[in-house]
């Protein structure tokens, strides 16, 4: 088994004797990867291609300090038979790894090429090459490819068992449990005394797959019978496996027990040559493998719109799939930044870069234009009119019909990292260090504008989002989409409550209709910069940036407000047609 890296280079002369003019491209004298996948070669060797994201700038495997062409020149097997930690861990990435591309597959299957069956080994020892994972998997199939051996052999067993019986020390060493009047005897003593080495074999054959299933989450059910060895004990049963397999050898004749000692003969052995059945190329190779991660946190993240239509049959998929070409990665609904009676869509874009690689301009420009697609799509159904009674959700709203201000439109990136190669199990998703919040406005005063928009940055860590792609339950996945909603809601708003730079305000009215009246005539004035929420119809919310105000050369605005302590409430009153200076004021509660 090799390890080979998404876009590293290589000797062209060795990527040509073992791919021929595949999985590369060559630029001089070397062969640049351009794939990510697996490859089981028509010659039994295999090679994995993994994403360039392992990769550090001094071209070594993560923080291991082994250079990366180390993983290719050398088989990993021997090249780390003196780390065994690190092995351990290559053989279980390598099974996340591989269920992820099946599990791609099965979603996506136009995205991804696959040739032949997953790789098959024969239960004879030789002496072509297999990986651990090759083995794993052919424990795997051949227990569920011979369930039923295994229910009859067991029950054939426990059969044998109460042939010979001793009746009388069974009647005299234990009391019977009546059902009626007949009596039931739950542990016969047998005259048999000799160890029954099928169930020796059983054992450890089930020992062997229920430690395959608990370690690396693969999807069996198993029906076990006997006493397995488990936890510490497993850990010595590893070492003195092989000894007591061998020790039975010659005591079976049925072909499917042959078959399963050799399978365990290979498991304790870790000698990993086998004779291989299938000999055809064998691969599943991804060409872009951004796909895969944008899947990848699409399930993790986004909310499933396949089902939901609008009140005149318009799906929501057009929400991901937009007009002009451009495709969300990501899209949920959740509670607006204003008014948590309110909902608004949350778009993300996930971002597959290698290690320490950061957002180009050109990502951030597309970003800030999928935003506005979303938005035009919400706005083109407000304005039919027959789509308003039952839009796509009640609680909906994008912008509001008297002061024509738009909601705050939350946007983010979201790239994978490693910092920790042994962690699949911690999602550490976080704000990304040192990044601050994207801005895109025509007016930098006008908050409430369409046109103003903001981008969040976030990390997670690429190797829990393997893991839970291909083993985590819906239940698990619904719950960690919920505590992103929540967190990248308060996210925002202490970004509008500590950093913005923007102070918010209250203008309380006696009704819609006198708040109608000022927004008509002070219109010119406060178009972009004010806004109403479902919750207080008759209240305005106001964003002034004292900042920008300055450089504007119309300051009218500041003059028709002035802020007021109302000391029966946390809130201050923005007071109508009088001269003040504007102040802090409703920033700290309204986005706590």
């Amino acid at each position: 088994m090799r390890i080979l890296f998404e876009g590293a280079k290589y000797n062209i002369n060795d990527l040509e004797k073992c791919f021929g003019d595949k999985f590369y491209h060559q630029i001089g004298s070397h062969g640049y990867i351009d794939v990510v996948g697996y490859y089981h070669s028509d010659d039994n060797q295999l090679y994995y291609f993994l994403p360039k994201l392992f990769i550090t700038d001094n071209d070594e495997f993560l923080d291991t300090k082994i250079p990366y062409l180390s993983l290719f020149n050398q088989n990993i097997e021997s090249f780390l038979k003196e780390d065994i930690t690190l092995l351990n861990w290559f053989r279980k990435f390598l099974i996340l790894f591989y269920k992820s591309l099946a599990e791609y597959k099965n979603r996506v299957d136009s995205k991804i090429i696959q040739l032949g069956d997953t790789l098959q080994l024969s239960t004879n020892v030789g002496t072509n090459e297999f990986t651990f994972l090759d083995l794993v998997l052919t424990i795997l199939n051949f227990y569920k490819n011979n369930k039923d051996f295994f229910i009859f052999h067991t029950k054939e067993q426990q059969s044998l068992k109460h042939k010979k019986v001793s009746w009388n020390k069974t009647i005299r060493k234990q009391q019977p449990i009546f059902i009626g009047n007949i009596p039931i005897y739950d542990n016969l003593n047998t005259k048999v005394k000799k160890i029954n080495d099928d169930e020796v074999l059983m054992t450890c054959f089930y020992s062997v797959l229920q430690h395959l299933k608990d370690e690396y989450k693969v999807d069996v059910i198993i029906d076990c019978p006997y006493n397995l060895i488990k936890g510490e004990q497993f850990k010595i049963f590893l070492e003195t496996g092989l000894y007591k397999i061998k020790k039975i050898k010659n005591n079976y004749y049925s072909d499917k027990l042959k078959a399963i000692y050799n399978l365990l003969v290979l498991f304790f052995e870790k000698s990993f040559v086998g004779s291989v059945k299938n000999k055809s190329d064998d691969f599943i190779i991804v060409k872009q493998y951004h796909n895969v991660f944008e899947d990848m946190i699409d399930k993790l993240l986004s909310d499933k719109f396949s089902d939901r239509k609008t009140s005149n049959g318009i799906s929501l998929n057009y929400l991901k799939n937009n007009q002009d070409g451009k495709i969300l990665d990501h899209l949920f609904e959740f509670e607006s930044i204003l008014d948590t009676d309110e909902s608004i869509f949350y778009i993300g874009d996930s971002k597959y870069y290698k290690h320490n690689s950061n957002v180009s301009d050109n990502s951030i420009y597309k970003q800030f234009t999928y935003a506005k697609n979303v938005i035009q799509f919400n706005i083109n159904i407000l304005n039919d009119n027959d789509s308003i009674p039952s839009l796509i959700n009640k609680t909906l709203r994008y912008r509001d019909d008297i002061t024509e201000g738009y909601s705050i439109s939350p946007n983010f990136f979201i790239q994978g990292v490693i910092k920790d190669y042994s962690d699949f199990d911690s999602i550490h998703l976080n704000p990304t260090p040192g990044k601050k919040i994207e801005q895109n406005s025509h007016f930098e005063e006008r908050l409430f504008d369409r046109d103003t928009l903001f981008i969040k940055y976030y990390e997670i860590n690429f190797l829990f989002v393997l893991n839970a792609y291909s083993n985590y339950s819906e239940d698990m996945i619904r719950n960690i989409r919920n505590d992103f909603k929540v967190r990248s809601n308060q996210h925002f708003k202490t970004y509008f409550k500590e950093i913005s730079g923007f102070d918010f305000y209250e203008f309380n009215f006696n009704s819609e209709k006198e708040l109608k009246e000022f927004v008509d005539v002070e219109f010119r004035h406060i178009t972009g910069r004010v806004i109403r929420t479902i919750s207080y119809p008759n209240k305005l919310i106001l964003a002034v940036n004292p900042s920008r105000e300055n450089k504007l050369k119309d300051k009218s605005l500041l003059n028709r407000f002035i802020v007021t302590n109302n000391q029966t409430s946390k809130q201050k009153e923005i007071v109508y047609n009088t001269s003040c200076d504007i102040k802090p004021s409703i920033s700290e509660y309204i986005f706590s």
